[in-house]
């Protein structure tokens, strides 16, 4: 078996271990190194008691250039979350609909329900993405206060063209922000790409599923994100955006 596939399977059970368990005391599957890495929270209208940054523990095999580009992946999805719920509050009316949640009510109808969901059946993609983007939140809140296991970064090769992997969440509370990013995906030349596939991830934390295919919500989702919310353009297929996902 090549050794970039051993080295994804350890990083990857050890990320299920995490999970599982629930914990940063975990015996390390894959020896590597980490450093800190810190990123802003922007104040967002209608959400009290946010953190002012979020934390995670960076692979050391990352270079300076691979982490300022991971950390503006993040901070484009923080951008977008941000956005959702600031139209969404709508100076405090909160009955908005933000661009995110309008654009992916248009194309996601399959898979709307988080794993850990138990409510209201969620009906459209509109509801969905307020869904996923109230999850953003109790993950943030979690991680910048320190609440859920400490957020780590691998750096490991992935399959094809994925730059960030997530592990899908199956419960709500005290997940770890942890990922897989590829440090030769990073920087594709294709605008949005690291953002999308980052986004993307972020959505397997919130607890969404999908087969990287059209119509379901964790797909459109993200790529409604990458095409900076504007309806999908004619001639480019959208496996031309999910075959960076995970």
């Amino acid at each position: 078996m090549p050794f970039n596939i051993i080295e994804r399977i350890l990083v990857m059970m050890e990320l299920t271990l995490q999970d599982v368990l629930r914990t940063n005391f975990i015996i390390p599957l894959y020896p590597t190194t980490f450093r800190e890495t810190v990123i802003p929270v922007p104040p967002t209208p209608g959400v009290s008691d946010l953190p002012p940054l979020i934390y995670f523990d960076l692979d050391n095999r990352f270079n300076a250039t691979q982490e300022q580009d991971i950390k503006n992946a993040i901070a484009l999805v923080l951008f977008n979350w941000s956005n959702h719920l600031t139209q969404k509050w709508n100076g405090g009316l909160n009955n908005g609909v933000s661009d995110l949640a309008a654009c992916t009510n248009t194309y996601a109808t399959q898979n709307l329900r988080p794993t850990w969901y138990s409510g209201t059946p969620i009906s459209n993609g509109r509801r969905a993405t307020d869904v996923a983007m109230d999850q953003f939140t109790e993950m943030i809140k979690d991680n910048g206060f320190r609440r859920s296991p400490r957020a780590r970064i691998f750096a490991t090769p992935l399959p094809n063209y994925v730059i960030v992997f997530g592990l899908t969440a199956f419960y709500q509370n005290r997940v770890p922000l942890s990922f897989i990013v590829d440090p030769i995906q990073l920087r594709d030349p294709g605008v949005g790409f690291d953002l999308g596939s980052m986004f993307h991830a972020w959505l397997h934390r919130a607890g969404f599923r999908d087969p990287n295919t059209t119509s379901y919500f964790a797909t459109e989702c993200a790529m409604c994100a990458m095409r900076g919310y504007q309806p999908k353009f004619p001639g480019i297929p959208d496996e031309e955006f999910y075959r960076y996902f995970s």
